[in-house]
């Protein structure tokens, strides 16, 4: 369409101090595929919206530790939710 940018997917890393390596790890991949990333580091769980929305970012990747993550949409074609996933519920670059 004319006129209209396409959205590229810009992601803040967040996590807990059990989740720091992961998150690091994490982000090296995404970041290496051409991904946006962003590694902001040791974050309150009840702050992360207002992090990404602060950031202009698409979307927050929290990794409570080293397994599970908190990923919050901000602003994408669904945007507005929180789930809880594993990392092997991401979709890693190869």
């Amino acid at each position: 369409m004319i006129g209209v940018a396409e959205q590229k997917t810009k992601a803040l890393f967040t996590c807990t101090e059990a989740g720091y390596d992961a998150a690091l790890d994490i982000m090296d991949l995404y970041r290496k595929s051409g991904m946006y990333a962003v590694f902001y580091g040791i974050a309150n769980e009840n702050d992360l919206i207002s992090l990404g929305e602060t950031n202009g970012m698409t979307h927050v990747l929290h990794f409570v530790d080293g397994e599970n993550i908190k990923l919050v949409s901000i602003s994408d074609e669904m945007g507005g939710f929180t789930v809880d996933i594993t990392i092997n519920d991401l979709i890693l670059p190869k």
